[in-house]
Order: structure tokens, then sequence, then C-alpha cells
């Protein structure tokens, strides 16, 4: 109704230290094409309608990370949040559960446990499933995971910061993953927004 779709493809986000995320973009604008070269998605991209406030991040042209955008800091908060945009094509990899578990494994304690829920139908059939952490200490991964747990030696760790992401499913497209980390108030401003951009999918 009057909002631009955004049509992304295949790329990686070049995530910033604070959350391996992060973009720019003016109100209304519509996104460049990436260029020539870039590998076409196996599926048809999923379109999204970007919230005019938010400043797009340029991303890598392969990888799962299909677009990445950076949300101003409110309040006290003195860093900004992120949003991802995720996509692992239609196997296994694009499992919700799988997902949304290593999301939880990225903060202290089992946030997973107390995270709210919620499923609705999206637009042409799709179907959402959103989920919401509690504030919690958010670890930022500075080197490649080891061990059996696949954690990093080194991290850096960021206190009172929330998770806001949503599964969309489609029909023959897989399952898109939308993320937004970054510190509790900040986070909770930008709920109506993610919501709205989650709802604009099709």
């Amino acid at each position: 109704m009057g909002v631009p779709l955004i049509s992304l493809r295949p790329a990686l986000a070049v995530l910033p230290i604070v959350l391996l995320l992060g973009c720019n973009k003016q109100p209304d604008e519509i996104a460049p094409a990436p260029p020539a070269s870039a590998p076409a998605p196996a599926v048809d991209p999923l379109r999204w309608a970007v919230p005019a406030t938010w400043t797009v991040v340029d991303i890598p042209r392969s990888g799962p990370c299909k677009a990445s955008y950076k949300v101003d800091k409110v309040g006290a908060d003195k860093e900004d949040a992120t949003v991802d945009v995720l996509f692992f094509g239609t196997g296994a990899k694009g499992d919700v559960e799988r997902n949304f578990k290593e999301w939880y494994g990225q903060f202290d304690g089992d946030v997973g446990a107390a995270a709210k829920r919620e499923r609705f139908p999206g637009e042409g059939g799709l179907e959402v499933d959103l989920v919401e952490t509690s504030p919690s200490t958010f670890k930022v991964a500075l080197t490649p995971p080891v061990g059996p747990k696949k954690q990093s030696p080194v991290q850096m760790v960021k206190h009172g910061w929330r998770m806001r992401g949503a599964a969309v499913k489609t029909k023959d497209r897989g399952t898109w993953f939308f993320r937004m980390v970054g510190p509790d108030e900040t986070v909770q401003a930008a709920r109506q927004a993610f919501r709205g951009l989650i709802e604009s999918a099709r």
C-alpha cells in the first residue's frame, strides 16, 4: 500500500564486530540490484518493505545473508541494533528450530526456554514463526568456533541485549529468517517496525 518492496539476491552481510552485521538506505529508496556477476538464487527471492528509518548495510555477494540493516540506538543505549535477513536454501539448513536454537546459543543462560513465541499467517500463504528473548548477555564470536560445542575461544560480550527473530515459511521458496539483535531498549522500540517488515514479506 505505497511502501516499496525490496528484492535482494544472495549475499553475505559484512558483520560489524559487535553483531557480525550492519547497512545504509535512504527513506523510501529502492535498494539497487547487485552486480550482474552475483549468482542467481535457486528460488525466487522473498520481497519485503524496509522501514524508512533503517539504514542498509553493504553485504558480500555470496552466503546465507541476503540483507542487513542498522537500527539507530534510542534512549540510554550506547549501540545500534542490527537486523539480518538469512536464507539457507530449501534443505535441512533452513530448519526453523535448528536456527532458533543456534540464535539462543549466542546468549548466556537458557533464553530459549523463556522465549516468547507467536505464529501467524503472512501474505500469499506464507507462515510466520516469531520469537523474542528477554534481555541477557549476547556473545559475539571474534575467532572461528572450535571444539564439540563449536564455540569461539575469544568472544566479546554485550550485557542486556535482546533478540527478536522470525522464520517466514513459503510454499515453494524455502524458509527465510529475519533476526534483530541489540540493546534492550532499542530492540523494544523497533518491535513494531520489525513486525511491519515481516508482515510485508511476500
